[in-house]
C-alpha cells in the first residue's frame, strides 16, 4: 500500500499506460459515462467565463468538459508525464492547456481550482489547501471531491484499515469525509457546501460487486489465504441484512463534493 505521494507518479503512469478502465473498472461508473465526481462538480458551479486550474487532471476530460461550457482558460496540471501526453492527444482546446507539473511550483491566479479525487493521495492536504487558496482571486471557490467513508462501505473497510491495517485501497493515503473537511474549512477560514453521492456504491448492488473483488485481494495482500468461503458468507450477509435498509443521510453517499468559497470581508 502507497504511504506517501511522491509513489504515486509511478503508479499513475503505469495505470495511464495500462489505460484507465484497466483501473477505474466500469462498475463504478458505467461504460462510455462520466464518473459520478466529474457529473456532480461539473454542476456544482458555473464555469462560463472563469479562469480554471485542474490540479491532477489525469488524461484530461474533467478539463476539456470545463473549457468546452465556457471557461474563459482552463489549465490542467498532473505531475504524471504519461497522463499529460495523454490529454495533449485526446482532449484539446484553444482555451485549454496542460501541463506535466506539481501545484506546489505552479504560479498563478484563478477564479475556480477544482480537485478531483487528489486530497486523500497528497501528503499533506491542509498544506496543499492553503496554497490553492492563496491562488485564488478575492471570490474564489476550490471545488474538491473525495471518497466519502461514512456509510457501510466505509465503516467495513475502515473497521479492516484501523484495526489491523489492511491495504483497503491501491493509492489513498488520507480517508476523508465531511468531518475532515469541515476542520479544513475552519483553518482556512473559508466558507463550506458539501453533499455526497454514489449511493449505490456506499450500501448498493455496486458495492457487492466491489466487495466481491476488492475483500480477496485485500486478505491476499494481508497474507491471510483460505477465506473464500467467508468472503462469500460475508457478501450474502451484506446483501441480506445492509442492502435492504435506507442509508440515504446526507453524509452517507460513497463520495463527497466539497465546495470552498473565499469569505467576503
Amino acid at each position: 500500500m502507497l504511504k506517501k505521494n511522491k509513489q504515486l507518479a509511478h503508479f499513475y503512469d503505469t495505470v495511464y499506460r495500462k489505460g484507465e478502465q484497466k483501473h477505474h473498472t466500469e462498475f463504478l461508473f458505467g461504460k462510455g459515462k462520466f464518473p459520478p465526481d466529474e457529473t456532480a462538480a461539473l454542476s456544482a458551479v458555473s464555469w462560463k467565463g472563469k479562469t480554471v486550474l485542474d490540479v491532477g487532471c489525469g488524461t484530461g476530460l474533467m478539463a476539456y468538459e470545463i473549457a468546452r461550457r465556457g471557461a474563459r482558460r482552463v489549465v490542467g496540471i498532473d505531475y504524471s508525464k504519461d497522463g499529460i501526453e495523454l490529454a495533449k492527444k485526446i482532449y484539446q482546446r484553444k482555451n485549454l492547456e496542460y501541463r506535466c507539473e506539481d501545484i506546489k511550483n505552479h504560479r498563478g491566479t484563478y477564479d475556480i481550482i477544482v480537485s478531483l479525487g487528489t486530497l486523500e493521495h497528497i501528503d499533506n492536504p491542509l498544506k496543499t489547501l492553503k496554497r490553492m487558496r492563496g491562488m485564488l482571486f478575492q471570490r474564489g471557490s476550490l471545488v474538491l471531491t473525495s471518497p466519502n467513508w461514512l456509510n457501510p462501505r466505509g465503516f467495513i473497510l475502515q473497521t479492516l484499515y484501523q484495526l489491523f491495517d489492511a491495504p483497503i485501497t491501491l493509492a489513498d493515503i488520507h480517508y476523508l469525509t465531511p468531518v475532515e473537511y469541515g476542520q479544513f474549512a475552519k483553518k482556512l477560514g473559508m466558507n463550506l457546501n458539501w453533499q455526497t453521492f454514489d449511493f449505490n456504491w456506499a450500501h448498493g448492488p455496486k458495492l457487492i460487486k466491489d466487495f466481491k473483488r476488492r475483500l480477496p485481494n485485500v486478505f491476499r495482500d494481508m497474507k491471510i489465504t483460505n477465506k473464500k468461503r467467508q468472503i462469500k458468507h460475508f457478501i450474502r450477509w451484506i446483501e441480506t441484512h445492509i442492502l435492504p435498509f435506507d442509508h440515504t443521510q446526507n453524509w452517507s453517499g460513497a463520495t463527497g463534493l466539497y465546495l470552498l468559497t473565499k469569505k467576503t470581508s
